[in-house]
């Protein structure tokens, strides 16, 4: 058995953890929110109906996101969370784009549907 020494200085020794923040309250939900609107918003463009739930969702993960910045901010780095927080915001305003885009193409094909342009423009064959 060797003696006991002791560790040389910066070798070994522990460095004590910096003490975790707070989030700041409101930026996890909006950042839920917003992960969930962009996922419904991406599934109802095959279901239009879809972009009902997923457009208003994603309206109250941008407020919400921007409200819990606002808050992390104005507390001068005694809360964390903010990253969580432009997290919903940016997810938001994907789904809310999304469902604008899916509104505005489902709006024009039941406009050329209902005047039968596209009944012209599809050609099925006629049996002779």
């Amino acid at each position: 058995m060797q003696p006991y020494q002791p560790a040389q200085p910066g070798y070994g020794q522990p460095y004590p953890y910096a003490a975790a923040r707070p989030d700041v309250q409101g930026s996890m939900p909006a950042m839920v929110l917003g992960i969930v609107a962009v996922v419904l918003s991406l599934v109802g463009c095959d279901c239009w109906f879809i972009e009902i739930v997923a457009v208003p969702l994603g309206i109250v993960a941008i407020v919400m996101g921007i409200n819990a910045r606002n808050r992390a901010n104005a507390g001068q780095g005694a809360f964390g969370g903010s990253g969580k927080a432009l997290a919903g915001i940016i997810t938001g305003a994907v789904a809310v784009g999304v469902g604008a885009i899916a509104a505005v193409l489902a709006l024009a094909f039941a406009g050329l549907s209902g005047s039968g342009i596209l009944n012209n423009l599809i050609t099925t064959p006629t049996p002779t």
